[in-house]
């Protein structure tokens, strides 16, 4: 099926953000407070954020970390949660203060 006609069968699928555009950002990441601090939208921050607790990006040795395309050093999954935990709470951080998301 195609998108053309995903989105004729479902009207509301162009709200929906493009999973291939969130993931396939040009921008890079290391933390997910970065994401947080971005100007995305909150669906964008979560489609991100849930992409990195997947599995797909556990380390083996260390199943607690992830390591998502891109991102110099493993992430600790309790800190992706932590940030899922914050949008839905609706407590993101300012643009110009990530540091609050870890008070």
């Amino acid at each position: 099926m195609t998108t053309e006609r995903n989105d004729q069968l479902n009207p509301r699928a162009s709200e929906k953000p493009g999973t291939n555009r969130i993931l396939d950002r040009k921008q890079s990441y290391d933390h997910p407070r970065d994401i947080l601090a971005t100007a995305l939208c909150d669906s964008e921050k979560r489609a991100i954020l849930a992409s990195w607790a997947s599995d797909l990006f556990a380390v083996d040795s260390s199943p607690q970390l992830r390591r998502p395309p891109g991102v110099r050093k493993p992430v600790r999954y309790d800190d992706i949660l932590k940030a899922l935990k914050a949008l839905d709470d609706g407590e993101v951080p300012s643009v110009a203060r990530p540091e609050a998301y870890y008070r």
